[in-house]
């Protein structure tokens, strides 16, 4: 159906062709967007969890696995399967480590962004080898069919751009299997292989696509209710969210649980005698300043108008730096005054023994903080107050 669109002149609708020029101005933002869009493992885990899913996905994965198994296994009994000494050998190995990496994600506490990476590179490493033992290029193809179930995978859970890798992987991994396998064959069955290359394709490459496609753009609203406009940092729910992950996940005993309250010295000043706008013009310096003074893994939220928290797992030389990056936060600018920062800085010293005790001490902390950011207000001037080894 052709979409219509308002002609400007007399109020009646024009007919947009698919293929016109504003058709094309329309989805190519689109694309751009959504090929530039962050790794979405987190939120996607989070979603899961959020719905008591997060079983069955897990299921899901196991299961692709075992299926892998059990193809590999009925290939050997079969005379388009591995047939020399060599190739069986292979192919008991890849059942073997295919086995091992199914049971190791069934039994994992949690499934976390690098076993995920494991996973996948994994899949795509086993299905490309799996591929090289058929003797026969038809039964090549109909395997290589399992690429789309890691198209599918990482669709939901990765991004666009580790999926143009998949995709170009799978690309040249089917072709360059089917050409030496038909060449050392001598097959001469063309038109029947092109149609099957035609029909796994189709499978391997649009499914994934459209998958990641319309996943990417349905979650953007999902991803800007944790977002503040304004910063761009996390919302309280964000921070809420990113925070339960984050003390799901195992504390090294050189690691301590850092939060880190951040307000802006007469905030009320300057937005009363410079105007609101150059108040978010202030918000958004500070919320980059602390984005520079924080570590890869730091989680930073803009709370309330002025207010901040900032959230990490650091070693001890790690907090030293975060607060004296701190220390030497201010923010200047032509159209307004220096702006002052009052911080507080506490830690804990992991590990936590569970989850829920680590949850408990972020909230003593979060509660810790926040009195020693205003203890570093009451100085009336650039202050950080920084509380070690609570409990």
């Amino acid at each position: 159906m052709d979409a219509t669109v308002d002609d400007g002149r007399s109020g009646s609708k024009a007919t947009e062709r698919p293929f016109s020029s504003a058709a094309l101005h329309r989805v190519v933002p689109l694309l751009v967007d959504w090929y530039r869009r962050p790794d979405q493992f987190e939120s996607f885990t989070r979603y899961l969890a959020d719905k008591g899913l997060t079983g069955a996905s897990r299921t899901l994965v196991v299961s692709s696995l075992l299926l892998v198994v059990v193809v590999m296994f009925l290939t050997r009994f079969s005379p388009a399967g591995p047939t020399t000494h060599g190739e069986r050998t292979a192919n008991l190995v890849i059942i073997v480590l295919t086995a091992l990496m199914a049971a190791i994600l069934a039994t994992r506490g949690s499934l976390v962004r690098s076993w995920s990476y494991v996973f996948v590179i994994y899949s795509e490493l086993g299905i490309a080898a799996a591929l090289v033992l058929y003797s026969n290029p038809l039964a090549a193809v109909a395997h290589s069919v399992m690429f789309s179930v890691i198209g599918g995978y990482i669709a939901f859970f990765h991004n666009a751009r580790m999926q143009t890798l998949h995709l170009l992987w799978a690309s040249v991994v089917v072709i360059g299997v089917v050409a030496r396998i038909a060449y050392l064959e001598k097959y001469t069955d063309v038109p029947s292989l092109i149609a099957m290359v035609l029909l796994v394709g189709a499978a391997i490459y649009a499914i994934p696509f459209a998958c990641q496609f319309v996943f990417s753009i349905l979650g953007t609203d999902a991803l800007k209710a944790q977002r503040d406009p304004l910063s761009g940092l996390l919302n309280r729910r964000g921070l809420a969210d990113e925070v339960g992950l984050m003390l799901h996940r195992p504390f090294e005993r050189s690691a301590n649980l850092v939060v880190a309250a951040v307000d802006i010295n007469r905030f009320k000043t300057i937005n009363d005698e410079y105007g609101h706008d150059i108040g978010d013009v202030v918000i958004e310096k500070v919320a980059a300043r602390l984005t520079q003074s924080a570590g890869p893994s730091a989680l930073i939220a803009r709370i309330g108008g002025d207010e901040f928290i900032l959230v990490d797992r650091c070693n001890d030389q790690e907090i030293d730096s975060l607060e004296e990056s701190l220390r030497n936060t201010t923010v200047t600018g032509p159209e307004h005054p220096v702006v002052e920062l009052s911080v507080g800085i506490v830690a804990a010293a992991g590990p936590f023994g569970s989850p829920d005790r680590a949850i408990a001490v972020y909230g003593t902390l979060l509660r810790s903080a926040d009195q020693a950011m205003y203890a570093a207000k009451a100085r009336q001037e650039h202050a950080v107050v920084v509380l070690r080894n609570l409990q």
